[in-house]
């Protein structure tokens, strides 16, 4: 039965019930499960800020100190109140942190192996709101561990399924399930009580599928220790979890470029070389043999002569030392030549291959050349000029252009052929993110199949976004394929 419309709100907002749920454009009632949540929400809102102050006063002003040093595992990391390791950092200090005995500077009263959260228990338990009472005892001795989002109903709630356990709850949680997807990892401690499985604590970096590879590692390796893998005895293994969860996060939180290199394993740096010459065809001639096995007609098929029919401006690549002895070349192009009347103009990708280059083109043409200017260009100075001009006039026509060949009913087929083939390929391709093995391999193991079937999750979730979609049946048969 609703209560009276002037009555308070049975959800536990503390506003009237006719401008809160039974409002004229409320939402349609809230679960008994969604008003139990938000009850214990509000039990429990006081205590951060509670327990933060007793543990100040409990431990003394080092406790903070000790428990973030050995929460950054002790890499000299100064505490920062605004780190987004903070949601994970504070919940553990209050319910999990205990001092290192004896090496401990904090209160002698407070060096037993009790946490914050069961002092805080002791002392002021009985003063406290008999609901958050018990969320303190049901958070006592709960490790964190990482979970897969089995599936997730946005502002509602989501299943966990605990990658070391395999155990599956249902919590319920209305502000982190609007920022997840099915496939997704987080690191987090659950409380559970009276039939409720909520969130203590969650980091704010999730973990994308194609990321879990680490945490399967970890679990293999407790697993090979003959370390049985109830959620109770996840608490022997904190340290590394906590230790994979920041190496994860500070990944993602700071990606670092991929290390890009040519084909001679050389860092890429791309050089621009510019020198005066006296004649176009006399450095023609000097270097034409950097392109190898290239005749004359071949290189000067699309160059541009004079009135006079005098050589001006031709362009050649320079190219890779084969097997001379046999005549048989290497294909790898080093670098571009482009003879411009009076200049010449070197291009590579290396710093290497630029003083290489150089030393060359002096002494092929000796007095008749002067070294003018190298500019030189990162690989971040690039892209980052390539994404500056992603808005321009130019680059919005091309990717309307784009969009309107992605529409055709044969551009459609075509590209649903070719990413078939793709997938069927991929199956026996050896991937980095297993560990050089191919997916069909990889699926033999535990940790293997797990990690294939996140890959696959995530190249579903980018082929969704694809313009046109990538059809479903072709990540199905892949499943089927590796007997997912």
């Amino acid at each position: 039965m609703n209560p009276g419309r002037n009555e308070p709100c049975p959800c536990g907002s503390g506003r009237k019930y006719k401008h809160c749920c039974g409002g004229p454009q409320a939402a349609p009632p809230e679960s008994p499960e969604d008003l139990q949540w938000r009850r214990l929400r509000r039990a429990i809102e006081p205590l951060t800020v509670e327990l933060l102050r007793f543990a100040g006063d409990y431990f003394g002003p080092m406790g903070l100190a000790e428990a973030w040093d050995e929460f950054t595992r002790w890499e000299d990391v100064p505490f920062d109140a605004h780190s987004p390791h903070i949601p994970v950092f504070m919940p553990w200090f209050f319910h999990n942190w205990t001092p290192d005995l004896p090496d401990t500077e904090v209160r002698v009263e407070a060096r037993a192996e009790v946490t914050a959260a069961q002092a805080y228990l002791a002392r002021k338990g009985r003063r406290l709101d008999p609901l958050a009472r018990r969320y303190l005892e049901a958070c006592a001795g709960v490790p964190f561990s990482f979970y897969d989002v089995s599936a997730c109903e946005p502002g509602r709630g989501f299943t966990l399924r605990d990658i070391f356990t395999a155990e599956e709850c249902r919590v319920t949680e209305h502000a982190a399930s609007r920022s997840v997807s099915a496939g997704d990892v987080l690191f987090a401690k659950l409380a559970r009580l009276e039939g409720l499985a909520v969130i203590e604590a969650c980091s704010t970096v999730i973990i994308p599928p194609d990321r879990k590879w680490p945490v399967l590692e970890l679990r293999k390796h407790i697993r090979q220790a003959g370390a049985q893998l109830p959620s109770s005895g996840m608490a022997d293994w904190e340290m590394e979890l906590m230790g994979t969860y920041l190496e994860l996060a500070e990944a993602l939180l700071d990606p670092r470029p991929p290390q890009l290199q040519n084909t001679d394993g050389e860092a890429l740096a791309f050089h621009k070389l510019v020198f005066k010459i006296e004649s176009p065809r006399a450095a023609f001639d000097a270097l034409k043999g950097l392109a190898l096995d290239a005749d004359d007609a071949e290189l000067l098929a699309e160059s541009d002569n004079d009135e006079n029919g005098v050589l001006r401006r031709v362009e050649f690549p320079w190219k890779k030392h084969g097997n001379a002895q046999h005549k048989t070349w290497d294909n790898t192009v080093l670098g571009t030549l482009v003879i411009d009347g009076s200049r010449l103009t070197a291009e590579v990708n290396s710093r290497a291959r630029a003083k290489l280059i150089r030393a060359i083109i002096e002494e092929r043409l000796g007095s008749g050349t002067k070294h003018l200017s190298t500019k030189v260009q990162s690989t971040e100075a690039m892209l980052k000029r390539a994404a500056e001009g992603g808005d321009s006039e130019e680059a919005r026509a091309v990717r309307e252009e784009q969009e309107r060949l992605a529409a055709l009913p044969e551009v459609r087929q075509a590209i649903a052929a070719q990413m078939r083939a793709h997938f069927e390929q991929w199956a026996d391709q050896e991937i980095p993110a297993l560990g050089g093995r191919t997916p069909r391999q990889a699926v033999q193991d535990p940790e293997g199949r797990e990690m294939v079937a996140a890959l696959i999750l995530k190249m579903e979730r980018h082929g969704q976004a694809m313009s046109p979609p990538l059809d479903a049946s072709i990540v199905r048969e892949l499943r089927q394929r590796l007997g997912l």
